[in-house]
């Protein structure tokens, strides 16, 4: 009778541990991967081109936590994809579409929890995007692109895996082609821009340069702002340190909620700070109040494009007629 009861919970902890396995295995499984030839893993993919000029966009960070041990995104989440579309890549490639015909990839993004975590472990988990956009650029520029030349545009993890794709296959940017590569919400230091062959912008027509910044208010702490971070100010387009005045800020268009917004002419001054961070003055209590600062207070990096949004669509039309005229 014992051996019975000895054998039976030897099965049943047999069974246990079998489950317990397989949930394993089904929580760290990777989504399937994209295929770049099905319209379904495009959120924009412009079928009619009317522009001379496109605008390739890797969007930032919209899977945010609970992970639930599931750290890249399913590109099968409906949900996620709608939200991702409505809510960031319509409203950020909006300041290039009258300038650019639009190519936004859907790719496996990583979590937020992972961007928060150690190094290592977001390096490992990185590659995934960095396959993901090496295949659709190389998708885009074999099928859809038609020898038009192009600016690159991208925000948070979105210029992050840009910075690093890059960087792990230079020969896949043909920089004749790069009208400009505007990669906010992410550090690059001298040496990354100069492991990318560019060069930061300092006036704003010129051509082929990168321009990013991420958007801090006095003592504000981003943790996309790291030792050796570089800046360009969208109000200067150079990377002059003084201050530029407000009313260079043609006007804010900040996103608060689907279907509600704040439009606002000479929003703010900026600087670029000792750290490198682009540094504007508090908001009034009105604004902020209605703000998302998940990153932490006076950490304004939801809003990298939107606090400039209309100095950004300006510039867009200002590099693209400076590069064609150029290259006439």
């Amino acid at each position: 009778m014992r051996h019975s009861h000895l054998l039976r919970n030897l099965l049943l902890l047999g069974l246990i541990f079998i489950i317990c396995a397989c949930n394993l295995k089904q929580s760290n499984e990777l989504p399937a991967g994209p295929d770049y030839s099905q319209g379904k893993f495009w959120s924009i993919k412009d079928e009619n081109p009317t522009h001379a000029i496109d605008v390739f966009f890797v969007h930032p960070t919209t899977y945010g936590p609970p992970a639930n041990g599931h750290f890249i995104a399913d590109l099968d989440d409906q949900e996620l994809n709608h939200v991702t579309d409505r809510d960031t890549i319509q409203w950020i490639t909006a300041a290039f579409a009258d300038s650019c015909n639009v190519f936004a990839p859907r790719y496996r993004q990583m979590n937020i929890e992972v961007l928060k975590g150690e190094d290592l472990k977001v390096e490992e988990y990185l590659k995934i995007p960095v396959s993901d956009i090496e295949a659709a650029f190389k998708y885009y520029l074999n099928n859809l692109n038609n020898g038009r030349p192009f600016i690159l545009a991208a925000h948070s993890q979105g210029s992050y895996v840009m910075q690093t794709l890059l960087r792990k296959n230079p020969g896949l940017l043909d920089k004749n082609k790069l009208v400009a590569a505007y990669l906010p919400g992410w550090t690059f230091t001298d040496k990354d821009i100069s492991d990318l062959g560019l060069k930061l912008s300092e006036k704003a027509d010129q051509t082929g340069c990168i321009i990013t910044w991420n958007t801090i208010g006095p003592g504000g702490v981003s943790p996309t702002v790291k030792e050796g971070a570089r800046c360009v100010n969208p109000l200067s387009w150079n990377t002059e340190t003084s201050e530029f005045p407000a009313s260079m800020n043609i006007k804010a268009k900040i996103f608060l909620s689907p279907g509600k917004k704040l439009l606002i002419k000479n929003f703010t001054a900026a600087r670029i700070n000792g750290d490198g961070a682009l540094e504007i003055p508090t908001p009034t209590q009105g604004v902020l109040e209605q703000l998302n600062m998940s990153l932490g207070k006076e950490v304004y990096h939801r809003y990298d494009y939107d606090f400039f949004f209309y100095n950004v669509q300006e510039n867009v039309k200002q590099r693209c007629n400076a590069y064609l005229k150029e290259h006439r």
